[in-house]
């Protein structure tokens, strides 16, 4: 937490061998970089925060949590990221607050991403004037939709499937796709020719 700077400094004093005579003043400050988080510095005095006692992260890094706060400190202050996005603390708490209505016209375009990714372009398509452009027999394949999207100038496609486990779900595809089977071909980078239905799907 905020220790890039002083893990710079530490590593040209340990791994360098640069040796400064501030190194010794600066002690202070490692000391409080690495037995606590958040400070704020005074000529009087230094607010400093301990370390959190949640602090969870995706396979990136970035701090993330589906089910409750990314950060939370022991006295139940906390904060809420979706895939390195910070978000409101309704959207994980109260996740029926959480409406393609309200989403598809939240101001902030990264929130709204992250906000749309956690209940769900099918959930979100499902509330809209979604227009079928193909269905596929196999609902594993699925079914091509166009829809129009807040501050986008043109429509924008969406196959909708099914996965093995029996959840569905949506994935943006490109707008050149006229068909499902087509979209399918897309998302794995083929073209149609070279795309083969898998005989058994997890």
């Amino acid at each position: 937490m905020w220790a890039g700077y002083d893990c710079y400094i530490t590593a040209c004093r340990d791994i360098l061998g640069l040796e400064l005579t501030s190194h010794a003043a600066y002690a202070h400050w490692e000391q409080a970089a690495i037995h606590g988080g958040f400070r704020v510095m005074h000529e009087e005095f230094c607010l400093v925060s301990d370390f959190p006692e949640v602090l969870l992260k995706d396979d990136e890094n970035r701090p993330h949590c589906e089910t409750g706060p990314s950060h939370r400190w022991r006295d139940g202050w906390s904060l809420y990221h979706l895939r390195g996005v910070k978000v409101p603390a309704e959207w994980i708490e109260d996740r029926k607050s959480l409406t393609p209505q309200m989403l598809l016209t939240w101001p902030n375009l990264e929130q709204r991403r992250v906000g749309i990714e956690l209940l769900g372009w099918d959930t979100v398509l499902s509330a809209l004037d979604a227009r079928i452009i193909d269905r596929d027999g196999d609902p594993q394949i699925g079914t091509l939709l166009e829809v129009n999207l807040p501050d986008l100038p043109a429509p924008c496609k969406f196959l909708s499937v099914m996965c093995g486990t029996g959840r569905r779900f949506a994935i943006g595809v490109h707008p050149s796709c006229s068909t499902a089977i087509e979209a399918q071909a897309w998302c794995q980078g083929l073209s149609l020719s070279e795309f083969t239905v898998p005989e058994v799907r997890a």
